[in-house]
């Protein structure tokens, strides 16, 4: 799996593992961790069957096409949460999604972790928008798309939720961050 090396990323503060099958029980844990479950899966129980499931398409998805999910580390080498690449609703291409355990929000992690994967994004990946879909009631991360520059797209109704996705364009990252090389 050369991909976890190749993969890997890095800011100032973190570290963005590619997750893999040998997760499994930390990527459990946070999915079930109350503060994630509650918007991410609906706060209801995500089987153990489910998160290997889930990893098994990050694994596929990383070698077949470079974006999945990565693990986040502090530099004392703590896992806050993940953040990534995935799918949802059907949509035409994998979503931002960021997942930071409680007793880590607050610190800027979502925002600097979510800031690496777009740049990864438009730089590697070469995509021409990327979206990113919650729920209505999750505040804290329409707080970090809006942070970010993603502006509001489209809202409605997905699985009976009110639902709002955001959407950055390549060009406009480009424009504020300068070129992607």
């Amino acid at each position: 799996m050369s991909f976890v090396r190749d993969l890997a990323l890095q800011t100032e503060r973190l570290r963005l593992l590619p997750m893999t099958r040998g997760d499994l029980d930390f990527f459990h844990a946070t999915n079930n961790d109350p503060f994630v479950r509650r918007y991410l899966w609906d706060d209801e129980p995500v089987p153990l069957h489910v998160s290997s499931d889930v990893l098994s398409g990050v694994e596929a998805a990383f070698g077949d096409a470079g974006w999945g999910l990565w693990k986040l580390l502090d530099n004392e080498g703590a896992s806050l949460g993940y953040a990534g690449l995935w799918t949802f609703f059907d949509e035409p291409q994998p979503q931002l999604l960021y997942a930071i355990l409680e007793s880590f929000t607050g610190r800027g992690y979502a925002t600097e972790a979510a800031m690496q994967v777009v740049d990864h994004t438009f730089r590697t990946l070469s995509f021409d928008y990327l979206d990113a879909s919650m729920d209505v009631g999750n505040a804290s991360s329409s707080k970090v798309c809006e942070r970010l520059g993603f502006e509001l797209h489209d809202e409605r109704e997905m699985d009976g939720k009110p639902t709002r996705f955001y959407r950055m364009y390549a060009d406009k990252w480009r424009s504020a961050r300068g070129s992607l090389g």
